[in-house]
């Protein structure tokens, strides 16, 4: 089984962006390198694991720093106005993209169980919408699981965060161990393809997780191509109820 070295705190992310910018004609593609220093687990800040004296990375955790530029950003145009002002309805569009994302997962995960299906596709289904749909118990425990993220304060605080414009950018953590969490999320770990940069294209994950330490995850190709394929599935999900809101407002974001 292959080991990766355990994600910490100001490990770096690395990706390849796609961003419209002006004056260059077409779509060009923007490295973007920066470290991780927020969230860095599901109860932030608190810094009660530490690995080689710093605190330990799951799934999500991220920063904000900066692409390497080749241009400016497409100035605001009646077409894409919401972006440049959605810092006004940021809790709102967050609040309503994150609902509309669980209930399509629940919809996903009750179509699902109807249909007969091998139980490593039943798995697969599970774990990307995150909705168990053994019995109605376990279905309704998962459900208000999905939608207890509301009520927690670290929430509101990443929905308050203003979007920052180009070539301001983000990056996280987007794959984590399958048999190892910390604060209730899977550990990350540094390997090509773990993370996520901020992108015009939802590629995900487009980036990866740069740190060494004497902390070693142990993954097996099997599962990492397994936690990569949910990864992808999960954005899919919702960057296309993203997409949708974005036409409800009349237009579309901007680089």
């Amino acid at each position: 089984m292959p080991l990766f070295p355990a994600a910490k705190l100001l490990d770096m992310v690395i990706g390849i962006d796609v961003h419209a910018v002006a004056p260059l004609p077409g779509i060009p593609i923007h490295p973007y390198v920066g470290p991780i220093y927020l969230w860095h687990t599901p109860k932030f800040p608190m810094c009660d694991v530490l690995i080689n004296g710093m605190p330990a990375c799951t799934v999500g955790a991220m920063g904000y720093f900066f692409h390497i530029p080749q241009g400016i950003p497409v100035p605001p145009t009646p077409t894409n106005l919401p972006y440049w002002k959605r810092y006004l309805t940021n809790i709102l569009m967050g609040t309503t993209l994150m609902t509309l994302t669980i209930l399509a997962n629940i919809a996903i995960a009750g179509i699902a169980a109807m249909i007969p299906k091998p139980k490593s596709v039943e798995d697969f289904i599970k774990d990307v919408t995150g909705i168990d749909t053994t019995n109605t118990a376990t279905t309704w425990q998962t459900i208000q699981a999905s939608f207890s993220a509301l009520t927690k304060w670290q929430t509101w605080a990443k929905l308050l965060m203003p979007p920052i414009p180009y070539p301001g950018a983000q990056g996280s953590s987007a794959v984590g161990s399958p048999n190892v969490t910390v604060n209730g999320g899977p550990l990350g770990f540094a390997a090509p393809l773990v993370a996520t940069s901020c992108s015009d294209i939802p590629v995900v994950p487009n980036a990866c997780v740069v740190g060494f330490s004497n902390v070693m995850v142990g993954v097996s190709i099997a599962a990492l191509i397994r936690a990569i394929a949910i990864s992808t599935t999960q954005a899919a999900v919702s960057a296309g109820i993203g997409a949708g809101l974005s036409r409800l407002q009349g237009g579309k974001g901007a680089g």
